[in-house]
């Protein structure tokens, strides 16, 4: 089981950081429930998903299946998975922080994100492959791509992250490393269209 995140409220900036960064990992975090689906797959169809609620709208690969997790751990939290390990994941988290900026420059969250990362059970070595910013209709967002190894396996994980109307908004695409290429441009292209609205 997974350590429980208790947040103390204060004020102080390092402890929002940590929570910030244990909101970040706690949205990557997979759980090993896995449905088996034999379907024939079309690797080029997507469905739409849009979360009217909280203002977010992702394209996935229709052999990514809609999976809910029995614990709800934030504000809102959806996965898509693929037998195999493949999945995309969404997690929104109240902040007290308006903007990605008073987080950190990409590459400051990208530190905390691997440092976070490294502090979790069982994680033997994280790297940082690429970070970046981009803004979107005038929302910025960041992206981190980093592998991570472990005594269940390697992975490569692809995260975009924004924070609007004082939420962080988390997506997370993971594949196992030997999988990685041939699911990588079904995960970019759902990276890719994953937006969020005011």
């Amino acid at each position: 089981g997974g350590a429980a995140m208790c947040s103390v409220a204060q004020p102080t900036s390092r402890r929002e950081v940590l929570a910030l960064a244990s909101a970040f990992i706690a949205a990557s975090i997979t759980d090993p429930m896995r449905p088996a689906f034999a379907e024939a797959e079309s690797s080029d169809s997507v469905d739409e998903y849009v979360n009217t609620k909280f203002n977010y709208r992702i394209e996935h690969p229709t052999t990514y299946k809609k999976s809910n997790k029995p614990v709800k751990t934030h504000l809102d939290e959806i996965q898509f998975k693929k037998s195999g390990g493949s999945e995309v994941g969404i997690t929104v988290d109240p902040v007290k922080i308006a903007s990605l900026a008073e987080f950190g420059t990409p590459k400051q969250v990208a530190k905390r994100v691997l440092d976070a990362e490294k502090g979790r059970d069982g994680i033997t070595t994280a790297k940082v492959l690429a970070f970046g910013d981009k803004t979107v209709d005038g929302i910025p967002y960041y992206s981190i791509e980093y592998l991570s190894s472990s005594s269940r396996g390697d992975k490569h994980f692809i995260s975009k992250v924004a924070i609007v109307s004082k939420r962080l908004y988390v997506l997370t695409a993971v594949a196992k490393f030997d999988k990685f290429d041939g699911e990588e441009a079904s995960l970019r292209a759902a990276v890719e269209s994953f937006t969020v609205n005011e």
